[in-house]
């Protein structure tokens, strides 16, 4: 199975904004580097051997029918870590002893109310566990930064302590190779197709 990890296309947010499972919309012009995504891709989905998934969240969802043809499927778990409090703020504005306290325990720590790290991890294991073995021969995921890195964590069998040094920038694809137990990364947050992102 060749799986895909792709992230959205860059929201139309404040700079600097802290935005988690909190819906904000797709900056204009996304539709261009959708295509140029989908051409890249060229997948037919059939929603057997060629399936799509994307979390619930719009700035992946609208990509994920773009380029699964209308026929990706939405799963909650790959939404977006909860940023709880922290939600809506910007990074600047939130206190520095706060951030600190989530640095110190990046995996397990949640100062903001919200999810930690490995309850993300947790939620996107359990999901992935629950449809690895279907007959996929192309799987491709639309998610979010957080969701992808510790994915790819997970899959690399990676610290998860370490996965903020994963780069995967906007509609960028993040390729495996997976067979039984192996597991082989092919492309690490690639975007070839992206102008000026």
């Amino acid at each position: 199975m060749k799986l895909y990890l792709i992230r959205h296309p860059r929201p139309e947010v404040k700079k600097g904004l802290c935005y988690g499972d909190m819906d904000v919309p797709l900056a204009d012009g996304w539709e261009e580097g959708a295509q140029a995504l989908k051409n890249a891709l060229s997948i037919e989905f059939d929603g057997e051997s060629n399936v799509c998934f994307h979390s619930p969240l719009s700035r992946a969802a609208r990509l994920a029918e773009h380029i699964g043809d209308g026929k990706s499927q939405v799963v909650e778990a790959l939404k977006e870590l909860d940023f709880g409090d922290w939600e809506g703020l910007c990074w600047q504005d939130i206190p520095k002893q706060e951030i600190d306290l989530w640095v110190d325990d990046i995996v397990l720590s949640a100062p903001y109310n919200g999810e930690s790290l490995q309850v993300v991890a947790d939620r996107v294991w359990r999901w992935w566990l629950s449809v690895k073995d279907m007959p996929m021969e192309n799987c491709v995921l639309v998610a979010h930064s957080g969701v992808i890195k510790v994915f790819v964590s997970m899959l690399c069998q990676w610290p998860l302590d370490q996965c903020h040094r994963i780069d995967v920038g906007f509609s960028s694809l993040t390729e495996f190779f997976i067979q039984g137990d192996l597991v082989m990364l092919k492309r690490l947050g690639a975007g070839d197709w992206v102008s000026s992102q």
